[in-house]
């Protein structure tokens, strides 16, 4: 049981940190390209 518990907890923090590291790269970069995001949107 402690294992199981375990390995939920370890994959929690795993996906969390994926979407934080995802999050700050997305902040960071789209303002960068939003003129080129904007032309391919047309």
């Amino acid at each position: 049981m402690q294992k199981v518990a375990r390995e939920a907890v370890r994959e929690y923090i795993e996906r969390r940190s994926r979407r934080e590291l995802l999050d700050e790269v997305l902040d960071e970069q789209l303002p960068r390209y939003a003129e080129a995001l904007e032309r391919l949107g047309r």
